[in-house]
């Protein structure tokens, strides 16, 4: 939803078609045992010089290219029932399900879109080996992975031609790869390293991982830690490595084995405070704020003068209110928002919602109880996320044009990085798989198995599926992206996004034109919220692609065909029965509209009315059933001339008209009638951008004419600002100031809007 799909674009369609005809080739040698591998020596040779090469290259204004390849399954079955097969016996296009093959790092590896290096077996024959879905951070993860003289299994191995003609294993899935430790007895004795290196006491060993922690290095810290406990002779040196390796892997975020080593512990020794705050912080991490609540006040009892403890019970406290109540301070989000990456430290609220079966749709997330205009639904943190502000588009590292071949659809921006990130959270924390995999996956059908040989088996095929078809491309926040001041060329803002989350539960918000929530976003949160009153029990909806002016059922069902389904909502099926004739009389008579508008001298108001009276009667469906979309864009530009002209009345008459269009009813007497007290939004109708703006310019003419009615028109505004907006914290410094400044410092609320840069019905997302 909302991100750059470039799938139309000529230059992925020829991108792609290159790809095809490069596969096809491969596919002819499905099968072949090539005879023109070269030796190892030049294949060492040939890969150090491109990877010199490589990092001197200037990749600031390249496009980087992340290929889906033809999805197959990860290995699932154990290694003992698997046979050592060597390079030389490997066909291409193949998958070698029953074997595994035994390989030995020999150059440093080469990090692009995989981690690449060349590989020996025991023959000494060569290979170049692809592992893909590694992340490069800060710690090098992607890096230190492959280490000249490590030895890995790669199970099933994949042989086949690259894009470059060599020969090579891909390994996509990164289960399908283990890593040996270095006293491992898989090991050929002359791959062994030197006694000196393995037949360390876990005291050496644990001052190892200690050098390793402080120099960053976690990866070796961790394994050195491991490595100890393997030697480690007494319970408190195993105490003391795993409080240690719990630790590395706090920073590592592997938070299911940073909890398991804090507190899997021997009872002969006594829990130490360490361990219980480290424990502590894993839950946290794992967002289990109750647990974390628990076991931090478990640990005040014990040790009340812990400050982190206090400290971190302060957070948690604070987390749970979110979790439970929905209670959000949004003005402290916006600061954290303002960092780069927007990662907040906010907890999930899920409102009066439940995920139950949708007829039709597989599943859906429906209200618990009544909820009115405006009510909070959901405010999810992301389960993984990966940002590309709009200035880095072009360099970073992050930002790529990720195509599949399967099934011929191309994004731009963070997706790719998305893959790898949930590839690698879910690798680092299994007990958050679940959670995940259960999101809708089309007709990809994925394993049964979740783990072998004790680990967990990580599909990166199911993981690219749920990603196509579940993520949110999102601004680093709405209000930012909604109010932009910018230069009149610039007023169009953007409706797609380069970067990309992923929200387990607004995931089974399942898709409707005419939707009854919308969505916005703070950072890595997403805030999901009633736009219009929705009874109990009843499906929630907000549209995956907005509906635009001028639309056909044709144009509107294409917008929506990535996600394998037709919309049925009353919009799409009093678009379906429109007839030509009349589609043909309204746009021609919205064309004249435009016209008029424009002309030279100013715009001829009554000929305007005219024209749009006329195409009120193109409809034959009453707008409070099904919303005139053409109707509120230029009902709005009328209000804002009249606004310009000081003309009140027809303010309030032309703005009502907007609303009535986009199907609100409302009650209400004459404004300038004396025993017009109020009035009332019977119905609310769809709550597009232009809502705000509109009730704004009722509020500020009726300030003129019948200032009675302001207050309830300056709340229905807030209403609609906290529906589009997310929130209403920000309402008085934006639209009320504007409002405020319209009644008593005499400026153009329209032109006020229109350099806020507020988007229109057509043009919302």
């Amino acid at each position: 939803m909302d991100v750059d799909d470039v799938s139309g674009l000529e230059q992925f369609t020829a991108f792609l078609s290159k790809q095809k005809q490069t596969l096809e080739v491969a596919k002819k040698r499905k099968g072949q045992r090539p005879k023109d591998m070269k030796p190892l020596g030049l294949l060492i040779h040939d890969f150090i010089v491109v990877h010199i090469s490589q990092k001197t290259m200037n990749r600031r204004h390249m496009i980087h290219q992340s290929w889906v390849g033809e999805p197959y399954p990860p290995s699932v079955a154990p290694l003992p029932t698997l046979k050592k097969l060597h390079i030389d016996e490997m066909q291409l296009e193949t998958h070698h399900r029953g074997f595994y093959a035994l390989l030995r790092v020999a150059t440093p590896p080469n990090v692009m879109t995989a981690v690449m290096v060349i590989v020996e077996d025991e023959k000494e024959n060569g290979v170049l080996l692809q592992v893909y879905q590694q992340e490069d951070t800060e710690y090098g993860l992607a890096e230190d992975i492959a280490q000249v003289g490590g030895v890995c299994i790669v199970k099933e191995p994949y042989f086949k031609t690259m894009g470059s003609g060599e020969y090579g294993l891909r390994v996509d899935h990164v289960t399908d790869v283990l890593w040996l430790a270095q006293d491992d007895d898989r090991i050929p004795q002359r791959w062994a390293p030197r006694i000196s290196e393995v037949d360390k006491a876990a005291k050496e060993m644990k001052e190892e991982g200690n050098a390793a922690l402080k120099a960053r290095n976690l990866n070796k810290a961790v394994r050195c830690y491991t490595k100890g406990l393997h030697c480690a002779a007494t319970t408190e040196e195993i105490q003391t490595i795993k409080l240690n390796r719990s630790f590395a892997n706090l920073k590592l975020r592997r938070y299911d084995d940073a909890l398991a080593d804090a507190t899997n512990l021997s009872r002969e020794y006594k829990v130490s405070e360490k361990g219980v705050y480290r424990a502590a912080c894993s839950l946290y991490e794992l967002q289990r704020f109750q647990d974390c609540r628990e076991t931090l006040t478990t640990l005040l009892d014990n040790y009340p003068n812990n400050a982190e403890a206090k400290a971190q019970l302060l957070r948690t406290e604070k987390r749970l209110a979110e979790q439970e109540i929905g209670e959000y301070d949004f003005n402290v989000m916006y600061k954290a928002a303002e960092e780069t990456p927007p990662y907040l430290d906010t907890a999930t609220y899920a409102g009066p919602v439940a995920i139950k079966t949708s007829e039709g749709r597989g599943r859906g997330l429906f209200t618990t109880r009544a909820v009115v205009a405006g009510e909070l639904l959901l405010c999810e943190k992301a389960f993984s996320y990966c940002f590309a502000s709009k200035e880095e588009r072009a360099i970073s590292s992050k930002t790529s044009m990720l195509m599949n071949t399967h099934t011929k659809r191309g994004t731009m921006g963070t997706q790719a990085s998305l893959i790898t990130a949930t590839v690698q959270k879910m690798l680092r924390n299994p007990s958050l798989m679940p959670s995940f995999t259960a999101l809708h996956h089309g007709d990809y059908k994925p394993v049964r198995e979740t783990e072998v040989d004790g680990s967990p088996i990580v599909d990166t095929f199911l993981i690219e599926q749920i990603i196509a078809l579940n993520v949110f491309g999102c601004p680093r926040t709405t209000l930012q992206d909604h109010f932009r001041s910018q230069s009149p060329e610039q007023q169009e803002r953007e409706t797609s996004y380069h970067t990309t989350g992923i929200f387990i539960k607004a995931s089974h918000i399942n898709h409707s034109c005419y939707m009854n929530a919308r969505r916005s976003f703070i950072g890595d949160m997403i805030i999901v919220r009633a736009a219009r009153a929705i009874p109990a029990n009843s499906e929630i909806f907000f549209w995956y692609a907005a509906p635009e002016v001028g639309r056909t059922w044709e144009k509107a069902q294409h917008k929506l065909q990535n996600w394998g389904f037709q919309c049925s909502c009353v919009l799409c099926q009093q678009d379906k029965k429109t007839v030509k004739k009349i589609r043909v009389r309204r746009n021609a008579l919205l064309q004249d509209l435009r016209a008029t508008f424009l002309t030279p001298g100013g715009c001829d108001l009554p000929k305007a009315e005219r024209l749009l009276a006329a195409i009120e009667k193109t409809y034959s469906a009453p707008a409070k059933d099904i919303p005139r979309l053409e109707l509120g864009d230029p009902y709005l530009l009328l209000t804002r001339i009249y606004a310009l002209q000081n003309k009140s009345q027809n303010v309030i008459q032309t703005a009502f008209k907007v609303l009535t269009s986009l199907g609100f009813v409302i009650t209400h007497q004459s404004p300038d009638s004396p025993n017009s007290s109020s009035f009332k939004v019977l119905q609310w109708g769809l709550t597009t951008d232009e809502v705000i703006e509109t009730w704004t310019h009722l509020w500020t003419a009726w300030g003129n004419v019948a200032p009675h009615l302001c207050k309830e028109a300056e709340e229905y505004a807030r209403v609609s600002y906290k529906i589009c907006i997310g929130e209403d914290e920000t309402f008085d410094e934006t639209v009320g100031k504007m409002a405020r400044e319209t009644m008593f410092g005499g400026i153009d609320l329209g032109t006020a809007f229109q350099q806020m840069s507020l988007r229109g019905a057509g043009r919302s997302g």
